[in-house]
């Protein structure tokens, strides 16, 4: 059901006037951009009969890509955009859950024998609505870069309008990768279909929750878990808290809880459970920031916990996530095994990197 607001702009107002945001320039003139095209979406005329027969798609307004640093709000701006768009114009998606989709949509066309499996993928995608807005547009695998070119733009000459939030630039998109030269195209397209447009620089409100806390909370007790508690609501600021699940290679990932984009979990649940290296790099993406609790003493008899927590300690840190955590021991002692003594020097350091930048 669409928000009440008639606009992105009258929702920001409502939402300074709560008091849950205080004004952001950048952020103002990104619901500003936000505003002009869901206005020129509400006013597009309706498909003639005849259009629909010949299969004539609407002018299609061009997108827009915000990006900007972490703690910027773009996903913030993004969702009012959304929540203002009446039903079934638009869909939101987690960029990694929609590629999921989208490979999943072209398997299931080759085996149904279409004659062009990504343009039936594209169809499908499209069925939920054609303005589709994407949180954390990021590209790291080499499948997904090599069929973004056809596959949206496919969904472009379908009528496709994105609104994408990312933390790059398009031009930095899939840097370093593999074959980068044939993600190009898609780069060039995506900045012809959408006005690039950065949130600068200004309060980044998660580092001014976290400034002066501390982030590694010990004993491991009772208030500790209070005070987590209230960590979290202060990062979400207030935002009810769901059950999120992310899907990587088939793999279920339960998230107990989750508010905007940060996620609360127990150790057990992350690392007491069979999860691998590139699990912990989708969650980094997913989330801004992670809080996790009842983190053990770890030796030789924790193992795999403690290889699976020095793979979400380098995934948090190689994104620049943040991690606030209750703990049985300070970083230093945490860890109190041989088998990843050498190993777990690196996380410890990047442990207090960590605590150092909250």
């Amino acid at each position: 059901m669409a928000d009440p607001y008639s606009s992105p702009q009258a929702l920001y107002d409502h939402t300074l006037a709560t008091s849950e945001l205080q004004p952001d320039p950048a952020q103002k003139n990104a619901v500003t951009e936000l505003t002009r095209l869901h206005e020129i979406l509400i006013n597009r005329p309706a498909p003639s009969a005849l259009a629909r027969l010949l299969g004539k798609q609407p002018a299609v307004p061009p997108g827009l890509y915000l990006h900007g640093g972490v703690g910027r709000g773009k996903t913030l701006l993004m969702n009012l955009f959304y929540r203002t768009l009446p039903d079934g114009l638009g869909q939101r998606l987690h960029f990694h859950d929609f590629m999921l989709r989208a490979h999943e949509a072209i398997e299931a066309a080759r085996k149904q024998g279409a004659a062009d499996p990504v343009e039936a993928a594209a169809n499908a995608l499209l069925t939920a609505g054609k303005v589709i807005c994407f949180d954390e547009m990021e590209v790291r695998d080499i499948a997904d870069a090599m069929i973004l070119k056809r596959l949206f733009g496919t969904m472009w000459e379908k009528g496709l309008v994105m609104v994408a939030t990312s933390n790059r630039h398009p031009d930095d998109l899939y840097k370093g990768g593999l074959h980068r030269s044939r993600f190009l195209p898609f780069v060039a397209a995506l900045k012809q279909q959408c006005d690039v447009m950065e949130i600068g620089a200004g309060t980044d409100w998660r580092g001014a929750v976290l400034a002066g806390l501390d982030v590694w909370l010990t004993p491991d007790d009772a208030a500790s878990d209070k005070k987590l508690a209230e960590i979290f609501t202060g990062l979400s600021r207030n935002h009810p808290p769901r059950p999120d699940q992310l899907v990587s290679v088939g793999r279920v990932i339960e998230i107990p809880k989750a508010a905007r984009d940060i996620a609360f979990a127990d150790f057990d649940q992350l690392c007491g459970t069979a999860l691998a290296a590139r699990d912990y790099l989708l969650l980094a993406d997913r989330y801004a920031g992670l809080v996790l609790g009842h983190i053990p003493l770890m030796g030789d008899a924790e193992q795999n916990e403690a290889r699976r927590f020095m793979w979400l300690v380098d995934a948090l840190y190689d994104r620049g996530r943040f991690l606030v955590a209750s703990a049985a021991a300070p970083q230093d002692g945490i860890y109190q095994g041989s088998q990843w003594k050498f190993e777990f020097e690196r996380t410890r350091s990047r442990l207090v990197q960590m605590a150092r930048l909250a």
